[in-house]
């Protein structure tokens, strides 16, 4: 008993914080920094120890749900993307425009990776242009997923094409496509009407059904634009990997 009680003594009594203590701590966190009402949407994750993430929306625009990261002790790595999504979602109102009235049911995912401004902006009226000018340029740029129903394969390959184009039009991005079954689209979807980013176990499987050419898997993904390939697909490279995808499609 004497040794428990100078060991207890030696380490101190450490906190330990519950889901309900990380969650209120975001909330108002964030309701400090931003001067308006959150609501964390689902619990938390990847928790280790005090740190933790988890997926918010402002309660007076809950289509928004980005992902804040905080340590309930206080730490310099917090951070939260409000602004980025924010941003993104004007982006994404943009490429909605652009694919009109598409003939197949779709998902678009659209990110901004956390600023490096010099000072936190706060500004939750903030345009696509007044980001930019706060910004480094490396963070300008939005990276779009479309994921699209498999229906879109009744449409011709130039239609298609002419529709991707008029959404790199509207600036630097990323373009990634999955064409994929109904079912997994409704998974998607049904995963980003709650979260900022798709579950880690549906984004491995949706990577490994459609585009790690997995034995068994679809050939349903298009790389069009970005990263270390600085210019989009030519129509002849894309039709290539559509007439693919098309005979794959078959077996679906």
């Amino acid at each position: 008993m004497l040794i428990l009680a100078l060991i207890l003594s030696l380490s101190g009594c450490k906190k330990v914080y519950t889901k309900k203590d990380m969650i209120e701590y975001a909330e108002q966190t964030l309701e400090d920094k931003y001067g308006e009402e959150f609501q964390v949407r689902g619990g938390v994750f990847n928790v280790k120890g005090s740190s933790y993430k988890v997926n918010v929306s402002p309660v007076n625009n809950p289509e928004i749900i980005f992902e804040a990261v905080y340590n309930v002790e206080g730490s310099e790595y917090d951070y939260d993307l409000y602004i980025e999504s924010i941003v993104a979602s004007q982006y994404k109102a943009l490429v909605e425009e652009q694919l009109g009235e598409i003939s197949c049911d779709y998902y678009l995912s659209t990110r901004l990776y956390l600023s490096n401004s010099e000072n936190p902006i706060t500004n939750t009226n903030i345009t696509i242009e007044e980001y930019n000018n706060l910004v480094d340029e490396e963070d300008q740029n939005p990276k779009f997923k479309l994921y699209l129903s498999q229906d879109i394969l009744l449409d011709t390959d130039e239609s298609i094409y002419e529709r991707l184009l008029s959404i790199i039009e509207i600036g630097e991005c990323r373009l990634d496509i999955f064409i994929i079954t109904k079912e997994d689209l409704e998974l998607v979807k049904l995963e980003f009407s709650e979260r900022y980013e798709l579950d880690g176990s549906t984004m491995t499987y949706i990577f490994e059904q459609y585009a790690s050419g997995v034995k068994n898997g679809k050939k349903g993904y298009i790389h069009f634009l970005g990263g270390e390939q600085e210019k989009s697909l030519s129509y002849e490279e894309f039709t290539e990997k559509m007439e693919e995808i098309r005979e794959d499609a078959k077996q679906w």
